[in-house]
Order: structure tokens, then C-alpha cells, then sequence
């Protein structure tokens, strides 16, 4: 169990939002910004912290920054409307899959903040963008070496 199995977990869901697949959904790479996508997500690792509850026993609580970019197609009213919807969906299918679909060691996925909306240029291109915070608990277990 890793920071990565919670990432992977996290991407699969994401690619069964209506409208993302493996070609607006990645890991850390922004280059699906210059291919014309009116939207994509970007995942980061973001903040962690460990609870060791027990020898041999711990919680992790993993924060995967999930951007999400809406292009910019010109009267704010349009942009600020779907970046609500395309962000109620990512929020409600994470919803719908509490254990990211039962990845291994994962005890809840969920959406539990979001920062204000920004203004991203990509070249000459322009996206709203806003950062959800998701965080993934993981319950893993130690195997001493000494």
C-alpha cells in the first residue's frame, strides 16, 4: 500500500466521469493542456500524514490535488457554470466509490475541500482552473525488520 495505489485508484475513478478518459485525466503531466481539451484533470501528490495506532499498525491519510481546468470560451457566466457542473460530478462520482472501488488497503476516498477558482493561461489558451483537495485513509500494517 503506497501513495500510488491511492493515485491509480483515484485516476480510475476519474475516468468514469462523463467526458474524462486516459486523454484529459493525468498524473502530473500538463501537456494535455496543449492538445485543445476543453477540459482536464491533473492529479499531485499533495500533503500526507501517518497515525501509527498500534506497533505494527498505521492510518495513512494521503491528499491528492486534483486540477481541474475548464478552457475558457469567453463570457465568465459560461465558464463559471460549467466549471460547477464538471466539479459536482467529480465530487459526486468520488462520492459513489467511498473505497475507490475497493483498491487494496483503502478505507475512504473522499472530496473534502476545494480552493477558489483561477485564471491558468496555457500558451494562448486560457483556463479557469480550480484545485480539489481529495483525501484517500489507508490502513496498512508494518512488518518489523528487527
Amino acid at each position: 500500500m503506497s501513495y500510488q495505489t491511492a493515485e491509480n485508484a483515484l485516476e480510475t475513478i476519474l475516468k468514469k466521469v462523463t467526458g474524462f478518459d486516459a486523454a484529459n485525466v493525468k498524473k502530473g503531466d500538463y501537456r494535455i493542456l496543449g492538445h485543445g481539451k476543453d477540459k482536464a484533470a491533473v492529479l499531485q501528490p499533495g500533503p500526507f500524514t501517518r497515525t501509527s495506532l498500534a506497533p505494527g499498525i498505521t492510518n495513512t491519510a494521503w491528499v491528492i490535488l486534483v486540477e481541474l481546468y475548464i478552457a475558457f470560451k469567453g463570457e465568465i457566466s459560461t465558464i463559471a457554470s460549467d466549471i460547477r457542473t464538471e466539479r459536482q460530478a467529480i465530487i459526486d462520482k468520488v462520492d459513489q466509490y467511498p473505497t475507490l472501488d475497493r483498491a487494496s488497503g483503502i478505507v475512504l476516498g473522499v472530496v473534502e475541500a476545494g480552493d477558489e477558482p483561477e485564471l491558468w493561461a496555457v500558451g494562448s489558451r486560457q483556463y479557469w482552473r480550480q484545485i480539489l483537495r481529495v483525501t484517500v485513509k489507508e490502513a496498512g500494517t508494518i512488518t518489523y525488520a528487527e
